[in-house]
This record gives C-alpha cells, sequence and structure tokens, in this order.
C-alpha cells in the first residue's frame, strides 16, 4: 500500500534492495494499442527500459531495449503534451464516422471508435531522464500517469541513495533494518 507524505501527497513503494527491482511498471504503447505493454524498472544501478514501437501509433513494430546506469543521470521529470493535431484527426474521423452511420454503418461505427482512440492518444505524459548530457524521452497515454509518477519518484530516490554512497554515514542511516539483509 503506498504511503502519504505530510503534505498529503502519494508516495510510491520503494523497496531498496540490491536482490531486484527498487520499481518496475507497466504502460501501454498507445490509447489504441492498450494491450501492447512496455515496462520501466528501478535498481540500485540503473534505469531499465522496454519500451514498444509502433507505426504512425497503431501498427505494432517491435520493441527497444535501454539501459541508462544511474551514474550517468542527472535528473529526471514528468511532463503532459497535448497533441492539436491528433486532436483534430480524432475529430475529423469521429465527424465524419457519424455521417456515414447512415449509409454504412459498420463503417461509420469503426471510424467513431478510431477517431475517439486518435483523439485520446493526443493527450501524452512523457518522463525525460537526462543521461550523459542527452535527454531520453518516454511517452505514454494519459491514463498510465500515475505509474510514470511513481517510477520518477522511484528515479529521484534512486538517485539520491547513489550520491549518499560516498558519504558512508549517510548511505547507512538511509537504510531500513529490512534492507540491510541484502547488503555485503
Amino acid at each position: 500500500m503506498p504511503e502519504v507524505s505530510h503534505n498529503g501527497e502519494r508516495i510510491a513503494e520503494v523497496n531498496k534492495t540490491r536482490n531486484g527491482d527498487w520499481i518496475n511498471k507497466q504502460f501501454s504503447a498507445s490509447a489504441l494499442l492498450f494491450w501492447i505493454k512496455g515496462r520501466i524498472s528501478v535498481d540500485y544501478r540503473g534505469i531499465h527500459i522496454v519500451e514498444p514501437n509502433t507505426i504512425l501509433g497503431v501498427f505494432p513494430a517491435g520493441q527497444q531495449r535501454k539501459n541508462i546506469p544511474l551514474k550517468n543521470v542527472s535528473y529526471a521529470e514528468i511532463s503532459t503534451s497535448y497533441k492539436l493535431s491528433r486532436f483534430l484527426m480524432g475529430i475529423i474521423l469521429v465527424i465524419i464516422g457519424l455521417v456515414m452511420f447512415k449509409s454504412q454503418f459498420l463503417v461509420g461505427l469503426i471510424l467513431v471508435v478510431l477517431g475517439a482512440f486518435v483523439f485520446m492518444n493526443g493527450i501524452l505524459t512523457y518522463l525525460t531522464i537526462e543521461h550523459g548530457g542527452n535527454p531520453y524521452n518516454l511517452f505514454v497515454p494519459f491514463f498510465n500517469k500515475q505509474d510514470i509518477l511513481d517510477v520518477k519518484q522511484a528515479i529521484d530516490e534512486a538517485l539520491n541513495t547513489d550520491t549518499d554512497k560516498t558519504d558512508q554515514s549517510l548511505y547507512n542511516h538511509r537504510l531500513n533494518s529490512n534492507d540491510m539483509d541484502n547488503i555485503r
């Protein structure tokens, strides 16, 4: 169960050990391809991303794997973007589909559904990870925003822990007693 800070913000559960991932979240390729999942995980060494590739955000086309060592990460941030072209294309498809209802109901219904998904793909949340002077952007649909917020918090925790490693007294103090069992 997630913790809540004194400010009332949701805090992701991050199990800091050297054995396994601190956090592991799945995300959809797009609003239309919600069943095609990617994965992002954070551990004490780095950030591991398996991102599904799509052609035009509609057709699945393999996947891309990325491993980013924590030593190279300077920061991570979350942003939301709105793609006006996708909004307009979605609205146009819905209108064409509604007009076609009278003559070809099935085609009209398909166009309305497709237009709604294209419209929903216009709202994107993205995680930017700055590593080695180069930003890496991971775009996810709006309904995966909380998962990406949890990942960002885990990245921040991992960066803080990595920085504290240089001061042994801070590093040992940050870890809970149940986290010490995997550290040798």
